[in-house]
């Protein structure tokens, strides 16, 4: 049986997405296999792709075939990890010596495949050099080189993917126009008023209003100075990781994150820059911290704002309360839950739209770019999950964060309670 990636559904959806399998040949893709046979002076040099039964080439340097099963792949085995697999001899390596493709045509004894990884992590196949006689060395300067003919090809089929749902995408009308208008006039509305801000405390301390340097007062004007900018530096940068999502110019750092203790630190980040009480957000108790294999900034991130929305969609006296817990399928589910103003279905379905505004009836209207759902769902699904969302109107909400059980890495007991 073939080594199977942990995330291997999602990996087959992300290589769907491409939209490359069984298609014809790509000049650029075939220059470089060319290139690399050279470089490694190696007979055969593929772009390959490991779907769910087979590998296909792409591009295929120096070999009849096009496609073998994935039972004999060699490059099943090399998209186990972000690293390079250098096999020197097969015949003296127990994973391959008795491999079809060792035994039998093409008599491969020299493998090295580094994977071809896209800017969500998924790893779709491999760019990899085979020669039929073995050798004794394949040196660190080789290894990183055959990862730059990899990154090379991957970067080639993401530009293509990009070309063509550039292709697809419908021409722009009146419409699309009026969003973007929206966008920067919403845009132009956050960034001024904290920048007012800072230009009006900039003014008083450099008129010296409370005369020379040194009066305490003029410290609460740095204070106060120090948290628009980073007010404004927040607005930005969910701006751009928004803008990277929607490009697919990102990268996943997976670890291991313990759920317990991002709880606390999302609740205490979520406070900070809304300036709530910490006491209206509690954490249930938890009998077991849960490990899981995630990027453990933009997990925080996302609950982050659940945390922030939770705090900003209220009358006034917020109460949030934050919860995990695995299901009998081993699913992790990480609910917010608040007793704020809440939202009808139609209300749910615009707050999932990017740069979307709500207008509730009756209420303030509590501004904001648009971006804090769209965003959090963009990441939860780059973790193989989903977001979901119950509400009522002026009863409150539950936003719950899912991740696949082959997430969940393990579960220790706990014996202190999160605070």
């Amino acid at each position: 049986m073939f080594p199977v990636p942990f995330n291997d559904t999602q990996r087959l959806e992300a290589l769907e997405s491409y939209d490359v399998l069984d298609t014809g040949p790509n000049e650029a893709l075939d220059c470089l296999t060319r290139v690399a046979s050279a470089h490694f002076k190696c007979p055969v040099a593929l772009v390959s792709l490991v779907d769910e039964t087979r590998q296909w080439f792409k591009s295929g340097h120096g070999l009849e075939a096009v496609e073998t099963d994935r039972e004999s792949a060699f490059c099943g085995h090399t998209i186990q990890t972000n690293e390079p697999l250098v096999i020197l001899d097969a015949t003296r390596d127990a994973r391959f010596s008795d491999n079809t493709l060792v035994c039998g045509s093409p008599e491969i004894r020299f493998y090295a495949g580094a994977p071809l990884i896209t800017p969500l992590g998924f790893r779709l196949g491999t760019f990899c050099i085979i020669d039929v006689e073995a050798r004794e060395d394949f040196s660190s300067a080789d290894t990183a080189t055959l990862k730059d003919f990899a990154k090379t090809a991957m970067e080639m089929l993401e530009l293509q993917r990009r070309v063509k749902s550039h292709e697809a995408q419908p021409p722009e009308n009146d419409c699309a126009e009026k969003a973007r208008v929206d966008l920067f006039s919403t845009v132009a509305h956050e960034i001024r008023s904290p920048v007012a801000a800072l230009c009006s405390s900039a003014k008083i301390l450099e008129s010296q209003i409370f005369g020379p340097p040194g009066d305490e007062r003029y410290l609460e004007f740095f204070c106060m100075m120090s948290e628009t900018a980073e007010q404004v530096v927040n607005l930005a940068d969910r701006m751009l990781n928004f803008a990277r999502l929607r490009t697919g110019d990102v990268e996943m750092k997976e670890e291991l994150v313990g759920v317990r203790d991002l709880l606390g630190k999302a609740k205490r980040l979520a406070v900070m820059e809304s300036g709530a009480d910490g006491a209206c957000v509690r954490i249930a108790d938890m009998e077991h911290e849960i490990f899981v294999r995630a990027d453990k900034v933009y997990l925080a991130q996302m609950l982050q704002n659940l945390i922030l929305n939770a705090l900003k969609y209220n009358d006034g006296n917020p109460e949030i309360f934050l919860n995990a817990g695995l299901s009998d399928a081993g699913v992790l589910t990480i609910d917010v839950i608040d007793s704020g103003i809440g939202m009808n279905e139609e209300g749910i379905r615009l707050a999932l739209q990017p740069y979307a505004q709500i207008q509730q009836t009756g209420r303030k209207f509590v501004g904001g770019v648009g971006i804090g759902l769209p965003l959090v769902k963009r990441l939860i699904e780059m973790h193989g999950g989903r977001l979901a969302i119950e509400s009522k109107e002026n009863i409150g909400t539950k936003a719950s964060l899912l991740l696949p059980a082959y997430r969940v890495e393990s579960v220790r007991d706990l014996a202190v309670p999160l605070l």
